[in-house]
């Protein structure tokens, strides 16, 4: 019964009371104007406020010694670079940059393959004009 007394009471006030009604979810505004409205269908597309190009960014294992499995997955075909910084923001290697598809991606890096000695490094992915970073530990 709690799970259904607010769509109830949300009902009740748009439908019955045929009152306006506005609201904001991650920046989409969402008028409802009155009981014949079809605006308020948007409401139900949560991947529109989502917004999110990426997901699952991990790397595995962390900390590493040898190498490293880089995974993401993308929610639409986009622009991909991924790259490795030092903590001075030095960029040590540009590890995948290409136009990508929509789904699950991995990529192994072997850090002989880029001199890289032991110490903390910053993997920046990314997708079109945002950036998501994760730590690495090489032991």
């Amino acid at each position: 019964m709690i799970k259904l007394y607010k769509p109830i009471v949300f009902f009740f006030l748009v439908f019955v009371l045929n009152l306006n009604v506005s609201a904001q979810v991650k920046g989409y505004a969402l008028p409802i104007s009155n009981a014949t409205s079809v605006v308020g269908y948007k409401i139900f597309e949560v991947a529109n406020f989502a917004n999110k190009q990426v997901s699952n960014f991990t790397n595995y294992p962390n900390p590493a010694s040898l190498r490293t499995t880089v995974s993401y997955t993308l929610s639409a075909k986009t622009k991909v670079n991924l790259r490795v910084i030092d903590l001075a923001g030095k960029q040590l290697a540009v590890l995948v940059k290409a136009d990508q598809s929509a789904g699950k991606h991995e990529f192994e890096w072997e850090f002989a393959n880029n001199n890289i000695s032991a110490g903390m490094y910053i993997l920046v992915l990314q997708v079109d004009s945002k950036t998501y970073t994760r730590k690495v530990i090489v032991q």
